[in-house]
């Protein structure tokens, strides 16, 4: 089993919009990046007050220097519920992303809705202990095939097209903590022990079978280079 540790964690509090359907839309927040301690870093927030209301989300963004990855099956994200207080609302899905210029730099107001395709299913987030989200093929193929990898983590009902109309039916508020004192992993399968485990000429060695005729798991160097 192998675990990579989160090498940058945070989160962006989206600006304020008069409904739920144009919160969806919006564009920029206020970054909180590096962030160490636990916070309220995912949520849905609905005020339907004076002045047009307060309709917002808040979206966690991180980033993992995947470049000793070159194989692996079975990724998963795991972090640290710091409380949930939505129930069946409090559901999560993990997506691609590229903020912080996607290798890891710091996360801009900007990078909001700098968001792709997901990266799991709908998975729930406890009320504590540990939250465990099993990432998909496309993931997969980003960790071992890359050095950075960029998951953000989303309420679903923040995905558009989800919910065609307001999951709250009165004020209130959906709210997920990340315990972000704490790690946050990637953990994964190692590949077959015993062979050449490094990328050949950029290839990946989950991608290649042989190398000058020779099954992978014969070789244990290449050029005299472990």
């Amino acid at each position: 089993m192998g675990t990579l540790a989160s090498n940058r964690k945070g989160y962006i509090t989206g600006a304020s919009a008069s409904n739920y359907e144009q919160a969806l839309e919006i564009t920029t927040g206020i970054a909180s990046d590096s962030h160490s301690a636990t916070a309220n870093s995912l949520q849905y927030f609905r005020s339907s007050g004076r002045g047009g209301g307060t309709f917002r989300f808040i979206r966690t963004f991180l980033h993992f220097n995947t470049s000793s990855i070159s194989g692996g099956s079975d990724f998963q994200l795991q972090l640290t519920s710091g409380g949930a207080n939505g129930g069946s609302n409090s559901a999560v899905t993990a997506v691609k992303h590229t903020a912080g210029t996607s290798n890891g730099g710091e996360l801009a107001n900007a990078d909001f809705d700098n968001i792709g395709a997901s990266y799991s299913s709908s998975t729930t987030f406890g009320n504590s202990g540990t939250v465990t989200i099993g990432l998909n093929t496309a993931a997969a193929t980003d960790i071992i095939n890359n050095s950075h990898f960029n998951v953000a983590i989303l309420l679903t009902l923040d995905l558009p097209g989800q919910l065609e109309e307001d999951p709250l039916e009165e004020d209130g508020d959906v709210t997920n903590s990340i315990a972000f004192g704490s790690a946050i992993n990637l953990v994964y399968t190692d590949p077959v022990s015993g062979g050449y485990g490094n990328k050949i000429a950029g290839l990946a060695s989950a991608s290649i079978a042989k190398a000058n005729g020779l099954a992978t798991a014969n070789i244990g160097k290449v050029n005299g280079v472990d």
